[in-house]
């Protein structure tokens, strides 16, 4: 059995902190190649930068294109096995005469695993950059904002608003009177 060789695939994503300018400069001093060619690896489709190599020589590009800004992914370069078209078996006559069985129910259908499908990830962008809106910040004015030295309330003594005191109504019982009681012996 031959070993796996992968593909290393770069779109043009950019690592976090690095500029289109500087990562272009440094695939140009990479490849060797013009700053035509270099335009052409960031077109936003998925691109091949090496194909046929080995885990750890494709692992190792990887990580060389990472110190130089760019995101690339790895790519399985696995044949799919054909699948053999073998004729139907002619029916014994034990099988016709048999009532229908587990054996002879067809098969379901293959997972997707074992078809040599998968699910692969997003490559490319649907909107080409030309195309995508941009966004303008917002220029908010704070200049009539202060800040308050600590440990005192956040509202100004003058901007709180005192609520009017209301009358109370207290009933006059009588309180105040001497009460005399009779005690019986």
């Amino acid at each position: 059995m031959s070993e796996s060789t992968y593909s290393v695939i770069f779109r043009g994503d950019l690592q976090p902190g690095y500029t289109v300018a500087d990562v272009k400069a440094n695939f140009a001093r990479l490849f060797k190649i013009a700053p035509e060619g270099v335009e052409k690896l960031f077109c936003g489709r998925p691109l091949a930068i090496k194909k046929g190599l080995p885990l750890a020589q494709a692992e190792h590009l990887q990580a060389t294109l990472a110190k130089l800004g760019a995101q690339s992914s790895l790519k399985s370069e696995v044949e799919p096995v054909a699948a053999v078209a073998r004729p139907a078996p002619e029916p014994s006559p034990e099988s016709v005469l048999k009532p229908e069985t587990e054996a002879s129910v067809p098969a379901a259908p293959q997972p997707a695993a074992e078809a040599g499908l998968s699910l692969a990830p997003m490559q490319g962008y649907l909107l080409k950059e030309h195309e995508r809106k941009k966004e303008e910040q917002a220029q908010v004015s704070t200049s009539h904002l202060s800040l308050a030295p600590s440990g005192g309330n956040l509202v100004d003594a003058s901007e709180l608003s005192r609520p009017v005191p209301q009358p109370v109504q207290v009933p006059d019982w009588k309180l105040n009177t001497a009460a005399t009681f009779k005690i019986a012996d």
